[in-house]
């Protein structure tokens, strides 16, 4: 920003920096519990809900296929989980970096400023 900036566009600046950083943070999080529960903690990843099969009236082929469904169901979730991860990623990065440049030159432009002054 230049000398002298708007202090609504220091703080828009920050703020967005803030919310993009949190962002990163938050699909970053999620993309290593995903790959956690998936490859170091398999017990971890099973589903949240359970789908009991009743022999009484149902096949066990019927069983065998609810089964089936649900696993399949569970892993399009968790794949759905680091799509949206990822394009976060994709998203915020670049909005972190080009705003949190701008609030880091504001911020080392005030203190060479201050600087000079002190010397003068």
């Amino acid at each position: 920003m230049t000398k002298g900036g708007s202090i609504i566009l220091r703080i828009y600046f920050s703020l967005v920096a803030f919310v993009t950083l949190m962002i990163l943070i938050f699909s970053v999080s999620d993309l290593i519990n995903i790959v956690l529960k998936t490859y170091v903690f398999t017990a971890a990843d099973r589903p949240s809900y359970v789908s009991y099969c009743d022999l009484s009236t149902q096949t066990q082929a019927q069983c065998d296929t609810q089964k089936k469904n649900d696993e399949e169901s569970s892993m399009a979730v968790k794949q759905q989980d680091a799509v949206r991860d990822i394009a976060l990623l994709l998203v915020a990065s670049p909005l972190f970096w080009l705003h949190f440049r701008v609030v880091y030159r504001d911020l080392m432009g005030d203190k060479e400023d201050e600087k000079k002054e002190k010397k003068a």
